[in-house]
Formats: structure tokens, sequence, C-alpha cells
């Protein structure tokens, strides 16, 4: 995840071709959008669109920037959020806009990550230094996923749907959720400000953050746990915490003390953008989380002949950018170990949260500990989020 200083680059939008009277003339205006925007004081991010909400004129620009792992889809005009991802965008399919899908011709059990969401819809606009976007309102317009290959994001488009018409952006990898609502106004209508757009925004922020310190300072102090009849307890713990606007990244509580014998149980089902998974011993869900194999497929999914070594040492990989595949480990998505740690033996929750279709969905996950651990505890990581770490001492 990247946290440099942002930088917003505006991009003139062109003027409509209706002529219209002197009084409603005027240049078109641009709007700077920030797609996520971190958050002080806790481990969390804003998932929203700032601004979330406005009208434009057509011909108008918005220019999305943002320094985290995101995309700026412009989705038809007419499509409703919902229906889109259900029948588009659902993890571990093979739909065209899935941002984990099927790898059939490695295996049931394989996955990768899909082209379509990675790259932008043209490299011939919208990127730094390129025109922008010209946008009718049909189709998709996606600016990719920049953070991917270590880049911000730096994607304008020109709003050239019809007054009258909405239209709604979306961020593919974090669901329906994370949205921005278009209204295309005529041009005897107002449009929102620059100065209205920055107030939604930091409006919007002020909330981000008060809510994401508070659900920070709510979860790091629990603990809890319930007895089983045998005596043994199951404690409580949870892999990542969100609301309605904020995804804290962070497992709940950092250190958990606990018995030998007892169980810890992670929850997973009140994400609202994020998966994640519990996986140890570190060093083991490190190497796993690391494993991307970058592979060139000429004959595709349906072909019968192998994947290919990557052409290039880096981007775009493979020669025909239309053969790379981004291949996932095949330890990476599923549950791992028999639900009890003992010391050395790995142990992954599988991907869990908010995007179900995955294997695990958003159960919660339980894992016994039999064996004592040395004061530092057992560390262990989320293999989506390596950053995010917690550990479990066992006495």
């Amino acid at each position: 995840m990247r946290r440099s200083t942002i930088v917003l680059v505006g991009v003139l939008g062109l003027i409509g071709t209706l002529v219209l009277p002197a009084t409603s003339a005027g240049a078109a205006t641009t709007y700077d959008v920030s797609v996520g925007q971190f958050l002080q004081g806790a481990p969390a991010e804003s998932m929203r669109f700032l601004p979330y909400d406005i009208d434009v004129h057509q011909g108008d620009t918005l220019h999305f920037a943002s320094l985290s792992f995101h995309t700026a889809t412009l989705l038809p005009v007419g499509q409703g959020v919902v229906d889109w991802f259900d029948a588009n965008a659902t993890y571990g399919t093979s739909q065209p806009w899935a941002p984990v899908v099927t790898d059939p011709d490695d295996g049931s059990a394989a996955y990768k990550f899909g082209n379509s969401v990675l790259n932008p819809s043209s490299t011939s606009c919208g990127g730094a230094g390129q025109p922008a976007c010209s946008y009718d309102g049909t189709g998709v317009l996606n600016s990719g996923t920049p953070a991917f290959f270590g880049e911000d994001m730096d994607f304008s488009a020109t709003v050239n749907a019809s007054p009258g018409s909405s239209l709604w952006v979306v961020c593919i990898w974090h669901g329906p959720n994370m949205r921005m609502k278009v209204t295309v106004v005529a041009a005897s209508e107002p449009a929102t400000t620059l100065a209205q757009a920055d107030a939604q925004s930091a409006a919007a922020l002020s909330q981000d953050a008060d809510s994401a310190a508070a659900l920070h300072e709510r979860f790091s102090s629990r603990q809890t746990f319930h007895t089983r009849t045998n005596g043994t307890r199951v404690w409580d713990a949870w892999a990542g915490v969100s609301n309605a606007h904020v995804e804290l990244f962070g497992f709940y509580p950092r250190t958990l003390h606990i018995g030998r014998g007892d169980t810890v149980q992670w929850h997973f089902d009140s994400l609202t953008f994020e998966d994640h998974t519990v996986t140890l011993p570190l060093d083991k869900a490190r190497n796993i989380a690391g494993a991307l194999n970058f592979v060139c497929d000429p004959d595709g999914d349906a072909g019968p002949g192998p994947d290919n070594p990557s052409d290039t040492p880096g981007p775009p990989f493979c020669n025909n950018p239309a053969q790379l595949e981004i291949e996932l480990s095949n330890k990476f998505i599923p549950k791992l170990g028999d639900g009890t740690f003992t010391g050395r033996d790995l142990e992954s929750s599988g991907v869990r949260g908010s995007n179900s279709a995955l294997l695990e969905g958003d159960a919660n996950y339980r894992l016994r500990f039999d064996a004592s651990s040395s004061g530092d505890g057992f560390k262990y990581l989320c293999m989506i989020h390596t950053f995010m770490r917690g550990r479990v001492v066992v006495r």
C-alpha cells in the first residue's frame, strides 16, 4: 500500500458543441476525485470516492487520483451497481470483470488475477500526459489498477453522456458499496461547484476519521471469550473491522494471550470492502503471499498448450499483453491445515470476507493452539495485506 504524496493533475475537458447563450456558456470544469484516502489516527482508509455525488455538465472532466489499490470504473448510464457486480465482477468466477478469476487449464483450484481489472481500457487516453478519455455513457471505461504495478492512479475521463442521464463510478476491487454518482445536468442548470465538491469531501473525511478512531479504540481493547463444557476457552478476534465507509487494516486485538488448548475464533462476517486471511506461521505465510507467477498463455484457458515463462522481466511481461496470466499460489485462496496449530505447521483461514463467492465466504475461522509459545507468541499475517500482522501468546 503506497503512502507517497498525492499530486492532483487537472485535465481540461472540451467545451461542448451545443451553442448556448452568453450567460450560460463557459469553460468546462475538471473535478479532482480522490479514490479512497488514508486516515490519521488509525490504520484505516476512507473507502469512498471524494466527492461521492456530483452534478456535471456534458464535457466536464473527472480526474481520479489514488495512492491505494483501487480502480475508477465508469459504468453505463442506467446500470444498477449491484446488478452489474453480480453479473460481471464476482470474485472467483470467469466473469469478464472479476478481479480474481478461475484458471481452468491449471486445475480446478487454480486462480489468477483478472487482466481487465488490472489494465486500463485504453492505453492511448486517460493516463498522465494523455488526453482524457471521452465517455459517452455506453460500455465500461476502466482506469486499471496502477497500484498493482507500483504506480499512483492518475486517470481522467470527460463525461459526454446526454444531459438528464446519470451513471455510477465504482472500484471493482471493493464492490458496490464503494461508488460515486455522477448526474449530467442540462447546460442551463447549475452543476456542482468546485467549492461544493471540496466541502462534501471534507465533511465525509472528517466523519470517517472520527469513526475509524472510535472503531480502532473499541476493538483494540476487546478481550472476550466463552468457555466450553470441557473447560477450554474460545477467544474472539477480528480480521479487520469496517463500517459503511471505513476499513480498518489490522487484527484485533493485535496481541491475544490465551491458554494452551484454547481456541481463537476470528470474525470475518462484518467486513464491508475487503477480504483477509489469517495465516501462520509468519515466514510460511509471507512466502505464499509473495509467490505470484507471471506467465504467458498463447492459446488461452481453452487451449491444450502449456503456460510459457514471461517474455520480459517487467510490464507488460508478455509481448502480447492479452496472453498475460498473473497466477496466485494454490495455497493462497483455500483453507489449509487441520484446525490445530502445534508450532510450525501451516494453518490458514483461506480468503474470507466481503467477497463471499470465494471458497470460505465470510464464515468465522477457528484455530486451536496445542503448543505453548515464547513470550513473543505465534505471529501471523494476512496474505492479501502483508502489513497486517498479529500474534497469539500461548501460556
